[in-house]
Formats: C-alpha cells, sequence, structure tokens
C-alpha cells in the first residue's frame, strides 16, 4: 500500500462506509490474500509457517499465528530488507475523529500529533505516514520533563495510556500543563468513566476510547454513541475458542485472532491475542457499518484465584473497592504470589502514614476477597511503590506472579 495523507485517508474511509456488504466483503479478501502472499514471499517465519498451505485455500485454513513465538522470533518474522515498504496509518487513524469538526480543527492545528507510550527501538507493525508531525515520548519520562515536552510540542492529538493520562490531568489542574488538545486518544488500559468525564472537563475536548495492539496499532475506534468500530477495511478480528474455532457471532471468546492487512515489515495474519471479545449484533445509532465489539477483558484484565470448589474470575478494576473508602492511597499495586500470598505497594499523600494505611488497605482487601469467595494468605507491604510495566509501559494494578 503505498502512503496516503490524512485527507486521502478520510475519503478512502467515507467510500469504504458507502459500499454494500458484498462489496466490502470482497475488498477485505483482495487484501486479506494481498498481506498473506506479501508475508509468505519476504518473511521466513511465514515461509515456514505455509509451508503446507498449497496454492488454493481458504481463509480459515491459514495457519495461526502464535504471538508469543513471532516475537520471540523478531529475525525470522521480519520481511528481507530488499522490500520497499513506506507503511501507512493514516487510513486508521481518520477513523477516531467522531466529528468533521474534530477533523478539521486537527488539520488547522497542523495534524501534530504526540503519543505517549513504551520506548521502542523498532515499531513491529506499522509507521505513519505523516511522521514528521508525529512525536512520540516515553512514559518513563520524568512527569516535569513529560509536561515540558508537550508544551513546547502543543499537539492536536494526545494518545497514551489512561494511568500516564491520569497523570497529565492531574498537570492540567494544576496549570503546569497549558496544551489544548483537539482529541485525546485512550487505549491500552481499561479507561475508567470518572476518569474519562474529568479528562473532558480539565482539557475541553473529546476524549476517545480505543481498542489497540502494539502489533497493528488501533484495531477498534470509539464513535460519537459509544460504540467501539472495528477498523474492518485494514483490520480482521476472528473470535475464537481455546481450539482457534470459530465462536458464535455475538458470544464471548477466548481470545481473537487478528490481521492486518497492510503490507508491513512485520506482517500480522491471524495472530493470536490474549482479548476476550464479542460482537454485538443491533446496528449503531451513528450510521458506521462497521462492526462493533465489546472488549470483555485483555491479557492483564482479570485473575483467577482459587475458592471453594474451583476458582473465581475476578476482574482487576474491582480491586479498587477494597481501597476507596481509605484516605490518603494515591495508588496501589498488588503482586498475588502462590498460596495466594500478596505483596501490596502503595503511593501514599504522607510517607509517615503509609504503615497505619497499609494496615486499613490489608483488612480492607481480605474482606473483598472472602466476599468473593477467596481466602488471601500472607498480605505484606513492598518497599516498593507502583510501578509500570518495564516492556510496554502500561500500569498494571494486579500483578499475577504465580507459577
Amino acid at each position: 500500500m503505498e502512503a496516503v495523507g490524512l485527507k486521502e485517508g478520510i475519503a478512502l474511509v467515507k467510500k469504504y462506509n458507502k459500499m454494500l456488504p458484498k462489496e466490502r466483503e470482497m475488498l477485505q479478501k483482495q487484501r486479506f490474500f494481498a498481506a498473506l502472499f506479501h508475508a509468505r514471499e519476504h518473511s521466513e517465519l511465514y515461509k515456514q509457517l505455509y509451508s503446507g498451505l498449497g496454492v488454493n485455500f481458504f481463509m480459515r485454513d491459514v495457519p495461526p499465528l502464535d504471538r508469543d513465538y513471532a516475537l520471540a522470533h523478531r529475525n525470522l518474522w521480519k520481511c528481507d530488507e530488499t522490500v520497499d515498504m513506506e507503511i501507512d496509518a493514516a487510513i486508521n487513524t481518520v477513523r477516531s475523529f467522531s466529528f468533521d469538526r474534530d477533523y478539521y480543527s486537527f488539520l488547522i492545528k497542523g495534524s501534530k500529533t504526540v503519543v505517549i507510550t513504551a520506548d521502542e527501538d523498532e515499531r513491529p507493525s506499522f509507521v505513519s505516514s505523516w511522521e514528521k508531525t508525529t512525536t512520540r515520548l516515553s512514559v518513563f519520562l520524568p512527569t516535569d520533563e513529560l509536561v515540558n515536552r508537550l508544551n513546547e510540542l502543543k499537539p492536536a492529538l494526545l494518545w497514551s495510556h489512561p494511568s500516564t493520562l491520569e497523570k497529565l490531568l492531574n498537570e492540567k489542574q494544576s496549570g503546569r500543563l497549558t496544551i489544548k488538545p483537539i482529541l485525546i486518544m485512550s487505549g491500552g488500559e481499561h479507561l475508567a468513566e470518572e476518569l474519562r468525564a474529568s479528562l473532558i472537563e480539565a482539557f475541553d475536548c473529546t476524549v476517545q476510547k480505543t481498542y489497540v495492539s502494539k502489533e497493528l496499532g488501533v484495531i477498534a475506534s470509539e464513535c460519537s454513541c459509544g460504540g467501539l468500530h472495528v477498523n474492518d477495511d485494514w483490520v480482521l478480528l476472528e473470535p475464537v475458542d481455546g481450539n482457534n474455532k470459530p465462536v458464535a457471532f455475538g458470544e464471548p471468546c477466548e481470545h481473537v485472532l487478528a490481521t492486518s492487512m497492510y503490507k508491513t515489515l512485520f506482517p500480522v495474519i491471524r495472530m493470536n491475542l490474549p482479548d476476550k471479545i464479542k460482537f454485538l449484533n443491533t446496528p449503531c445509532p451513528c450510521g458506521n457499518p462497521s462492526p462493533r465489539i465489546v472488549v470483555l477483558a485483555g491479557k492483564h484484565e482479570s485473575i483467577s484465584l482459587p475458592c471453594d470448589g474451583g476458582a473465581v474470575e475476578i476482574h482487576t478494576d474491582k480491586f479498587n473497592d477494597a481501597f476507596k473508602g481509605i484516605s490518603g492511597i494515591q495508588s496501589y499495586q498488588l503482586i498475588f504470589y502462590g498460596n495466594c500470598n500478596i505483596s501490596v505497594r502503595l503511593k501514599v499523600q504522607d510517607e509517615f502514614m503509609k504503615s497505619l494505611l497499609f494496615l486499613q488497605a490489608e483488612q480492607s482487601l481480605r474482606k473483598f476477597l472472602r466476599d468473593n469467595g477467596v481466602i488471601a494468605g500472607a498480605i505484606t507491604l513492598d518497599e516498593e511503590s507502583p510501578l509500570l510495566d518495564e516492556a510496554n509501559g502500561k500500569f498494571n494494578n494486579v500483578i499475577d506472579n504465580r507459577e
């Protein structure tokens, strides 16, 4: 695919949205097989994976790609260096604009975009065609330095994880952060509605959820009606069970087989993503014909804990209930070990009160787990404060370190 700019990208999106269902399906298949043949020709990993595929086959015959294996064998996954590929992310990004007002204001501001994420030496999947107006900053930058860089850049579009956006919210409310973006995009973690409302009030702009992955970029974007629409002109999602068999439309899945139909340096063809989603059967009031999904849980968004007679699955956000009534705790992180032993990391307003706050947190956490049928083992205070994941820059309030 040749690189296109934002204006061309939005024109292609509008053209796709006007297609009949059969036309859309035909275009998807054309792009799918074009991406597949590209991968098989230029990537050693796909040459091996597809060695028994033959010439005539259906999409369902294509072997899934194990994500962990691909990441561990990047030298085989990567396409050969002789391929000249300028990859474009414009089409997926223009889908993020819920209103033309946002889009045109974005253009007037020079299309300046800032992405705050973990540093990566080599982005696996795509490079934006407006790279010259896009700046990537590390989530690991000291807060003062991050604020200064943002104030210098004055982005029209800001993307980051909710945990980072919450930190920037505090800086905006204090007056140290002065940026006025047109759109804030959030992904990679759960965006609480309370945080979204606070961001909208502080920054006076649209705040939008996205479903993203490091390998594919933006997979789905939220519309003005709150629906999460798959960018299905360039991304295909197949909800499957534990044996990679399709689940019924509208039913929750065990994980997702995802395909990016860009011809990328690191092709993604039916790669397993550890996310639980389901497709919605009803059309969206916004009029977007692309399918809507609900992301039920990602890789780190739930934990299975032993209880009487089996196990209970607890969404990580539910642990907030154990800390809500404790004044003085700014953030927490729970590390689970064997026998349901738990190490607690706390960030508190007053370090002098940390031990006392931990005792309150321990009692509340034990009650929360007991109410969910779980008997906790030893609960101890960790010397560390809550930390970001060094691999991806995300914040996980619950970490499973059980073997």
